[in-house]
């Protein structure tokens, strides 16, 4: 048995390697010292070891020089240096801080603080909220024209209302594309487009979410219920590039797991059923469930809004009087059926186009489908009217007037006692006594209709016959 590698291996030629190894290496000197302290003892016992001992002895002092020289690379390398952090305040003004993504792209904003919101003709001051730790929204006191943003969204401004009775107004009766302006403590004005109303529970914390550009505005109701939440679209040129859920007559609405095309809409004035006054509007649309469950289709609430804000109700007898039944019961899933919805409107309604609105009502989400409207002033300039006679009774007391009305257009006509009068040069109006036919008046596309009417005298000899929106002066020759 040899112990060869045991005698070629000394404590002072040991030392000597170590020490022109780690001269550079505090920690490894370090080490390396405790060794030569302890070298008679560690020494002693190898000679009294079996030779096996000896050879796993030089193995050992081998490995050791090997991490040593690790260890001194590892410690001269070159220093990562700490990044600093810098303090808000000494960043440039006005400099974008913050980007988010939208579905069209990257759009950058600044953090100004918001200092007043506008929307609904109305304005609010805005305060600086932050939300708790526990992730629901519980803001402190503020005034009813006091609004509350919170901190460090701005990507998506996220700002409270008060929950009074006003601001739930504003809120509802907003339409697709209206405005609503937040203007920061540097007055930068940033302008937004309503395009959505829903209601969110308190504790859901994806309402604060960052990821689209907007602006969400949310009534602060402190009972725990769900809150009314509208949406704004940030009025540039990629959100105008996002989809919406506004469409027109003919395209494809998506809501929740609905998808709606209104077909066609109809205006009709002529029919027995219709009370006096009034028309039908009827909706003729195409539903179909894409969900994987069936749908209770008496969640969907379809409404019929005019330019002037004024909402109409489903109307069972305009509905029922439509090209197809009306929507009820489950739609299956995949299922897709034809329905009408109908509405009673006012005869002399004057609006260029209509919104049909579609509320899910079990969780608030809207489609808004803009539609033409043919009825009012429309089917009026389609008109074609003529006088042929105006006689004093024998009696001279009344005024008799005759002359027809032709319907160029395509829609039918209706003439009500509203569209007809006999007034005085200064807007006096004289007393209607009797018509022939009696009113309304219906006519068709391309008919003809007589009427004969009788009116009060005027006293003055002169007066202006009016019939929908044509005018026709009245003097009596002495």
């Amino acid at each position: 048995m040899s112990i060869e590698p045991a005698e070629e291996i000394t404590p002072e030629t040991t030392s000597t390697a170590t020490e022109s190894s780690v001269a550079e290496s505090p920690a490894a000197e370090s080490w390396f010292s405790g060794l030569s302290q302890n070298k008679p003892l560690l020494f002693g016992v190898g000679g009294v070891a079996l030779a096996g001992l000896g050879v796993l002895f030089c193995v050992i002092c081998i490995l050791g020089v090997l991490l040593v020289r690790e260890m001194r690379e590892d410690v001269t390398a070159t220093a990562v240096p700490i990044p600093t952090p810098t303090a808000l305040a000494s960043l440039p003004t006005g400099q974008p801080q913050v980007q988010g993504l939208s579905s069209s792209g990257a759009i950058s904003v600044t953090l100004g603080t918001p200092v007043l919101l506008q929307f609904g003709g109305q304005d609010f001051d805005v305060l600086t909220d932050v939300i708790g730790a526990d992730g629901v929204w519980t803001p402190g006191a503020i005034g009813e024209r006091q609004a509350s943003w919170v901190k460090d969204t701005v990507v998506n401004y996220v700002i409270g209302l008060p929950d009074v009775a006003a601001n739930e107004n504003l809120l509802t009766q907003l339409i697709p594309g209206d405005e609503i302006k937040l203007i920061t403590n540097g007055r930068t004005s940033f302008t937004f487009a309503f395009y959505e109303r829903t209601f969110v529970s308190a504790t859901d914390r994806a309402v604060y979410a960052q990821q689209t550009p907007g602006i969400t505005l949310i009534l602060l109701k402190s009972d725990g219920s769900d809150r009314l939440v509208v949406r704004g679209r940030a009025v540039t040129a990629e959100a105008q590039n996002a989809p919406q859920n506004v469409v027109n007559i003919g395209e494809t609405a998506q809501l929740d797991n609905v998808q709606i095309t209104a077909n066609s809409a109809i205006y009709i004035a002529d029919r027995p059923e219709i009370p006096s006054g009034f028309a039908f509007f009827q909706v003729d649309y195409t539903i179909q469930n894409v969900g994987l469950t069936a749908l209770d289709t008496s969640i969907l609430q379809m409404t019929l809004v005019d330019q002037l804000g004024n909402r109409y109700a489903l109307n069972q007898a305009a509905t029922q009087s439509g090209n197809y039944p009306i929507l009820n019961g489950f739609l299956n899933a995949n299922q897709t059926t034809n329905a009408t919805a109908g509405y009673q409107v006012p005869l002399g309604l004057t609006s260029e186009t209509v919104n049909w609105v579609v509320t899910n009502q079990d969780t608030g989400a809207q489609v808004f489908i803009t539609l033409p409207f043919t009825g009012g002033e429309t089917a009026v300039q389609g008109a074609s009217i003529a006088l042929f006679r105006a006689e004093v009774s024998s009696d001279l007391t009344s005024l008799q007037l005759g002359g027809q009305i032709t319907n160029l257009g395509t829609q039918p006509l209706i003439v009500t006692e509203s569209d007809i009068r006999l007034t005085s040069p200064d807007g006096a109006v004289y007393l209607l006594l009797s018509t022939n036919p009696p009113l309304p008046w219906t006519v068709t596309s391309g008919q003809t209709v007589q009427f004969f009417v009788t009116y009060q005298r005027p006293p003055g000899g002169t007066a202006v016959f009016r019939v929908l929106n044509q005018e026709f002066q009245i003097t009596e020759q002495p």
